[in-house]
């Protein structure tokens, strides 16, 4: 049951990353259409559609994470699923902005349902290999990564509306399989009396860290990791274009090197060297290799030198489910999901704030008004982020020792 259950919350997930990455590469060309404005209006109307997808799911992560903690995993990723063909449905029938943004709308408020997936797998998993299936985790999104731009490249020229409907019929499609496949994993008598709605908000969540000494410090390492991770996406695309002279093709193939390393990194890296380091040796390597990719990004002065450092990455994928399994192993089982809501509100968070930043240092530093000629600046930063944040994960993880959960 428990590996029948861990493959569909996998297909429910790729699913979910392949089809936002599947409607990436028309979205502009899109709101050009419904808006007739110029692309300078369509690219800053991408930003906000953006900004807007993750503070919704910054709103709505510690809601669906508490829910499932009270009523279950399933029937909440059940709404998600339904809330996402909902939306993208609404997105294709759009005859302008209005409803563009209402199926953004929808689609963003249940979508936040990877706070529900960590905990299933919590749920399903013996503390040993929680590590390796949160690799998983990473791994499905890299290989989402690859497969939804290069598939939306190719199915948008046959419409621009084709792969929202696409979206919307394979997410129907993984509601059935979770409705009639998708066993429950959280037992009755482990789910909460009571809902805290003080910690439905992406800031009253937050208390739920305060209750775990480790959590408060490693939360800051996975907001500065957030960061600058969100940083270093918003900037790929604009950053070889302009250094490199990239045009879409050469980014389609950019941005599916990156989401195949991500792959590999956390599909085959993690299971392997996870139970061979400890997860806190772990965490250490991939934060340095996060840190140290982020400099060499910056300082690439050939696109040969993209992908080599695109290979070292890999290695930096080691940090995150590391992370992830320490923490579910100091929080008590009937707050998982509201843990996992509260990680990703920081997540979410860095999702608005880090394109935002990225983008701001990114036109800062380029063309003949730049501060000065740095168009790394944006992975300089984000370099420092990281390095920040293995500071305080080293201090904390000397200091604390994760207690199992109950």
């Amino acid at each position: 049951m428990a590996r029948s259950g861990l493959l569909v919350v996998l297909a429910i997930l790729f699913v979910d990353v392949a089809g936002e990455g599947l409607v990436y590469p028309i979205t502009p060309s899109f709101l050009q259409a419904l808006g007739g404005g110029t692309v300078q209006e369509a690219a800053r109307l991408y930003g906000w559609s953006l900004a807007l997808y993750a503070a919704l799911t910054l709103f709505f992560a510690p809601v669906w994470g508490m829910l499932s903690d009270r009523y279950g995993r399933k029937p909440v990723l059940l709404l998600s699923m339904a809330g996402a063909a909902a939306g993208n449905l609404l997105t294709a029938l759009a005859p302008g902005l209005e409803l563009y943004f209402l199926g953004r709308v929808v689609a963003g408020a249940t979508s936040a349902n990877l706070v529900v997936i960590n905990a299933y797998l919590v749920d399903v998993s013996p503390p040993e290999q929680r590590a390796r299936n949160f690799g998983l985790v990473g791994a499905v999104f890299g290989v989402g990564f690859v497969i939804g731009p290069a598939l939306g490249g190719l199915v948008g020229d046959w419409g621009l509306r084709v792969p929202f409907w696409i979206v919307a019929g394979f997410s129907a499609f993984t509601f059935t399989l979770a409705l009639t496949l998708l066993p429950e994993s959280l037992k009755a008598e482990k789910r909460k009396r009571t809902l805290r709605w003080l910690e439905a908000n992406p800031f009253g969540a937050l208390a739920a860290l305060g209750r775990y000494p480790l959590l408060r410090s490693l939360a800051w390492t996975i907001l500065l990791n957030g960061l600058a991770m969100n940083m270093l996406v918003a900037v790929w695309i604009p950053y070889v274009a302009y250094r490199y002279g990239f045009g879409p093709a050469e980014n389609g193939l950019t941005l599916a090197a990156f989401g195949l390393m991500t792959a590999l990194g956390q599909g085959l890296v993690v299971p392997w060297l996870v139970p061979r380091l400890g997860e806190r040796r772990a965490v250490v390597l991939g934060l340095v290799v996060s840190a140290l990719s982020l400099v060499l990004y910056g300082l690439a002065s050939a696109p040969w030198m993209l992908f080599a450092v695109l290979v070292v990455a890999t290695l930096g994928a080691v940090d995150e489910p590391a992370l992830q399994a320490l923490i579910s192993r100091s929080v008590r089982s009937d707050e998982q999901g509201t843990v996992q809501g509260a990680l990703a509100t920081v997540g979410s968070l860095m999702g608005v704030v880090g394109p935002v930043a990225g983008t701001y240092l990114f036109s800062r530093f380029i063309g003949p008004q730049a501060v000065a000629e740095l168009p790394g600046a944006p992975f300089f930063a984000g370099a420092f982020c990281v390095a920040l944040g293995l500071g305080i994960a080293y201090r904390a993880l000397r200091r604390f020792d994760p207690r199992p959960s109950r």
